[in-house]
């Protein structure tokens, strides 16, 4: 008999966000939104409606603080960010979504709740068909099978 390999739990998870990505980056092309790479989708997304600090920001990301500088100037001329002063200090530059950002988060949410949904549906089916009794043991039981003791054999169903 061939070993089963055993799949490793992050090549797993690698199948439904690779979904959802190609998902969210067919709606968002035809909605007319620019092509964008990974690393600046992952900071469209870590980017809070209140803003946030451009060192948080590097600190989530675990890039340079050149490179999201020069990744932020990218979605600003974009029009997906804006940079507005912190106002608990005076020098330092949060970074929130403008206007045709929130708009961009807001269907990459349509997207990953009905992506969500789809998924649920899956799993409510998979265990409503792992619940049920295999079809062959309901018929046994139904055309009334007996032991070789004479005994009505018996189909505990869930």
């Amino acid at each position: 008999m061939a070993k089963q390999l055993r799949r490793d739990i992050r090549a797993l998870l690698l199948a439904p966000s690779s979904d959802l990505s190609t998902q969210v980056d067919d709606r968002l092309r035809k909605l007319g939104f620019p092509s964008l790479r990974p690393a600046q989708t992952q900071l469209l997304t870590l980017v809070e409606q209140s803003g946030k600090r451009l060192t948080d920001l590097v600190d989530s990301m675990h890039l340079p603080k050149q490179t999201l500088g020069d990744m932020i100037d990218e979605l600003e001329r974009q029009k997906l960010v804006e940079r507005y002063p912190d106002p608990d200090h005076g020098v330092i530059k949060r970074v929130r979504l403008a206007a045709r950002g929130r708009a961009w988060a807001a269907e990459v949410h349509k997207v990953a709740e009905s992506t969500e949904a789809q998924a649920n549906a899956m799993v409510d089916a998979l265990e409503l068909a792992l619940s049920a009794p295999p079809a062959h043991l309901v018929a046994v039981g139904e055309i009334g099978l007996h032991a070789p003791s004479g005994q009505p054999l018996e189909v505990q169903r869930s």
